[in-house]
């Protein structure tokens, strides 16, 4: 097997273009933070100013005495299960296509590529429509089968595609030892591809917690997740900026701790890491 060599200048290299993309990336982060612990009045010249700055956490007060803390719970709801439900479905379907055989196999799975192409806008109308019928409408169920029914065909594809990188030989020694198709799956194909799963459930879980057209269509304010309760601290006429910064940092809290926690599995996941 050849061996590539990688010179030690294309690495310093690589790495300061990570760094310079990363501190660039920062910078709105650091905004948002200082904007959020400083009087408005010093902030107007530059949130980078320190001169005879002032730090404080008023404004995180305000926002959880107004109530902030109901949407960090309602998205909590709503991500968590939207995770679970898409992910439980979408492992036994990607399982399904890689062991198995059945008529208009290769057209169902085009079928589930093509969707992923649909914009959510391009279903609001009649889902609306379609939700008022079944009573569905300001319903956290209903939003999270949304939310679970668009996960479902990239989370299929994605996990079909890392099913079919596990060797043949796991499911044959687990036959012979006579486990069945449901066995295989769940006490040999699930352990193994465990770092897949985590990776689609740290995407999914961002993206609905991010989420704000459904929110906003689907749901009245007693049930909007922090993506649309953010926008409660918006003014057309006077914005309190101190508020709305502090509302925007705390949304984002709950994605960097998942994704700072799930770091390493979803690392292996993306790459595609099996060890033989």
């Amino acid at each position: 097997m050849r061996v590539v060599k990688v010179s030690t200048r294309y690495k310093v290299s690589i790495n300061l273009v990570a760094w310079l993309i990363g501190v660039i990336l920062f910078i709105p982060l650091l905004a948002l933070i200082m904007a959020s612990v400083r009087p408005f009045a010093e902030i107007v010249n530059g949130w980078w100013n320190l001169h005879n700055a002032h730090f404080t956490l008023v404004n995180y007060k305000q926002v959880w005495d107004a109530g902030f803390w109901r949407y960090i719970l309602n998205s909590l709801l709503i991500a968590t299960f939207a995770t679970i439900l898409p992910i439980l479905i979408a492992g036994m379907a990607a399982y399904g296509f890689t062991s198995f055989s059945f008529p208009v196999k290769t057209l169902l799975f085009l079928t589930l590529v093509a969707i992923q192409v649909v914009p959510q806008q391009a279903v609001i109308v009649p889902l609306l429509k379609l939700f008022r019928d079944l009573h569905m409408y300001n319903q956290y169920y209903g939003i999270i089968l949304v939310h679970s029914t668009f996960a479902l065909p990239w989370t299929i594809f994605f996990l079909r595609n890392f099913f079919k990188a596990i060797p043949k030989d796991y499911e044959e020694a687990a036959r012979i030892d006579g486990l069945g198709d449901v066995g295989i799956y769940f006490r040999i194909i699930l352990p193994i591809a465990l770092p897949a799963v985590i990776s689609v459930a740290v995407v999914q879980f961002i993206f609905v917690w991010q989420d704000l057209f459904f929110a906003l269509t689907l749901l009245r304010p007693d049930k909007w997740p922090v993506s649309a309760g953010v926008t409660t601290f918006i003014s057309r006429y006077n914005p309190n900026w101190g508020q709305l910064t502090a509302a925007g940092t705390l949304s984002i809290i709950v994605p960097i701790l998942v994704y700072v926690l799930l770091q390493k599995y979803y690392m292996k996941g993306v790459t595609g890491g099996i060890k033989g």
